[in-house]
């Protein structure tokens, strides 16, 4: 069984708003309100955009307190994800939001409100599950 205690918790949530704060400044701050970066137009200005985070995470571990060098940790495995999915796209990485399963682009992902059953919950019997607890 794992346990957690109290810094394996704190790197936690280090990791999880080092990762949301770096989604976050490349979206809202590094990015104008006509969707060009404040770095300039094209691939070098969206470049830059994605490794701005970046070096402010490897400066992040400089300081003290896991809580911030675990933040950085997460700015930089998000940008550098984001950097690998903008660049190579040989490896099939896409832009799926796990919440809605819908692809970027993709305006025909499905309709929620749908009679389907295992959308809709009526299509599992739990009654005649087992489970051992």
């Amino acid at each position: 069984m794992i346990k957690f205690n109290k810094s394996t918790l704190t790197e936690l949530a280090g990791l999880g708003a080092g990762s949301a704060a770096s989604a976050y400044v490349k979206q809202k701050v590094l990015v104008k309100e006509d969707g060009s970066s404040v770095f300039g137009a094209g691939r070098t200005g969206a470049l830059l955009t994605d490794i701005a985070p970046i070096a402010v995470g490897l400066a992040m571990q400089g300081v003290k307190g896991t809580f911030a060098k675990e933040a950085g940790k997460g700015m930089i495995a998000e940008s550098v994800g984001s950097l690998i999915k903008a660049n190579v796209p040989q490896l099939g990485i896409t832009g799926m939001d796990p919440m809605i399963g819908e692809m970027e682009g993709d305006s025909d992902a499905g309709d929620f409100s749908t009679n389907e059953p295992l959308i809709n919950g009526t299509g599992y019997d739990y009654s005649e599950r087992e489970t051992d607890f």
